[in-house]
């Protein structure tokens, strides 16, 4: 039940922007969703200092993690599945481009296989005792998908992209630890 039914809601929305150098499609490719498509995928930041750290251990070590899962018809020996990714900063400047393999996972239920790729596609900024090293923001992250067989490549067609928070949304999770106090001895 609204709390104000006499107040409009107001409409949010949402400007995708898609920058200029985004994922070009691969001009010997044929557009056939029928012989790859992508069924989940999802890019994140995340500190993997904080991730792998032990006792005592500080620091920032901030990666971007693409995880793509993709459907493949079944083309015959060899057979080869891949991605072109993008990695944007805050001004939709390229920072990272690089073709990543998709890797055998399992047979599907019908003509096809399954295959993924999980894993880091940029290294940001970091901090630990003693050291520092700064790198662009990454914000977006796109790719495309593909595969080949017998000399023919194939796409899905589409250019998919993932927006990821700031930097500085991240860097809390690896705080120092909080300053002792000081034991007070009391006067007598």
């Amino acid at each position: 039940m609204d709390r104000y039914p006499d107040k409009p809601l107001r409409e949010e929305r949402i400007i995708v922007t898609i920058p200029l150098e985004s994922v070009s499609f691969r001009t010997d490719a044929i557009p056939r969703r029928e012989m790859v498509a992508v069924f989940d995928a999802a890019a994140t930041k995340k500190n993997i200092k904080a991730e792998k750290a032990t006792s005592g251990s500080v620091g920032l070590d901030l990666e971007t993690v693409l995880s793509v899962q993709a459907w493949v018809r079944k083309l015959g020996e060899p057979q080869h599945t891949w991605i072109d990714v993008h990695v944007f900063d805050e001004g939709d400047q390229l920072i990272r481009s690089e073709t990543l393999p998709l890797n055998y996972i399992r047979a599907a239920d019908d003509d096809g296989d399954v295959y993924g790729f999980e894993g880091g596609v940029y290294k940001g900024m970091g901090a630990s005792p003693g050291s520092v090293w700064l790198a662009p923001d990454a914000r977006k992250v796109q790719y495309r998908v593909y595969c080949e067989s017998g000399g023919t490549v194939y796409s899905d067609g589409l250019l998919r992209q993932h927006d990821l928070p700031p930097d500085a949304d991240l860097s809390g999770a690896a705080e120092p630890p909080s300053r002792r106090k000081r034991a007070v001895k009391p006067t007598t």
